[in-house]
């Protein structure tokens, strides 16, 4: 496929932005979010330091930062970072976090990266290093694009591209979704395509992770309604059916699971 054919097949599949907030919302009290990477045992920032991605000058923009742990982290090493979420109780949380240790050189502001007007906020070119780590935020063409043009030097982009998780399967069996619907490795796909295209030599990284998952009935209703929802809109019976499966799996008011996932980093210099 050339640029504008990957540009009409890569589109988004949940076009209602109020539903994802509304997901991400749901997450920020949850302890996988707030876990503090660090250079001695995390593997994407030793692949940030190690591949040349950072220094003391670097100017860093972190898409989809969430609670913004990776944010924090990379500001003992870098000269500043920008944070950005759709979520305000993300935001919220980073914020909180910001306080508490004290960091002068990084900023976190409440975007939607897909409404980001790159001009307008003083973007375009400007960051040394651009990276979104298992965000959805770069959801299609559009914002992948958007996310090099940010960059003047280097991108990484961080994604599960194989994924086992029990709940989740059972849901996506429950509310209809097709294997390939649920597949989370076309995206990879387009952004090699993309790249390549583009005149860059994109390299790759794999890390084997086990993401433990502890929620709430409520906040795993959201979790796993509005994650289904990329795959495919739900009619009220199968939400309601998704919903009678997630209270049966309930012990002491919480629904526990454990993701094993491959995670691949997809990085370029530009």
């Amino acid at each position: 496929m050339n640029l504008n054919e990957i540009r009409k097949e890569w589109i988004a599949h949940n076009t209602n932005p109020a539903s994802e907030i509304e997901l991400w919302d749901s997450q920020a009290e949850d302890p996988t979010y707030h876990q503090m990477p660090t250079f001695q045992d995390n593997k994407f920032l030793q692949l940030l330091e190690q591949e040349h991605m950072i220094d003391s000058t670097s100017d860093v923009l972190d898409i989809g930062c969430g609670a913004g742990v990776y944010s924090l982290a990379l500001a003992q090493r870098v000269q500043s970072v920008t944070g950005v979420d759709f979520s305000p109780n993300m935001i919220q949380k980073a914020q909180e976090k910001l306080t508490e240790h004290q960091k002068t050189n990084v900023v976190f502001t409440c975007k939607d990266w897909n409404a980001v007007d790159l001009e307008q906020e003083g973007f375009k070119e400007r960051f040394d290093l651009v990276f979104a780590h298992t965000s959805p935020a770069i959801s299609d063409a559009a914002t992948f694009e958007k996310m090099n043009a940010s960059s003047k030097r280097f991108c990484a982009v961080s994604n599960p591209t194989k994924m086992i998780e029990p709940v989740m399967s059972e849901v996506h069996k429950i509310a209809g979704v097709k294997e390939d619907e649920a597949s989370c490795g076309n995206t990879l796909i387009y952004q090699l395509d993309m790249l390549f295209q583009m005149g860059y030599l994109p390299k790759l990284a794999y890390e084997n992770q086990i993401w433990k998952m502890d929620q709430s009935y409520e906040d795993a209703c959201s979790y796993y309604l509005g994650r289904t929802t990329y795959a495919k809109p739900l009619t009220e019976d199968e939400s309601n059916a998704v919903k009678e499966y997630l209270s049966s799996i309930t012990k002491d008011g919480r629904i526990t699971d454990q993701i094993n996932a491959t995670v691949t980093t997809l990085y370029w210099e530009k």
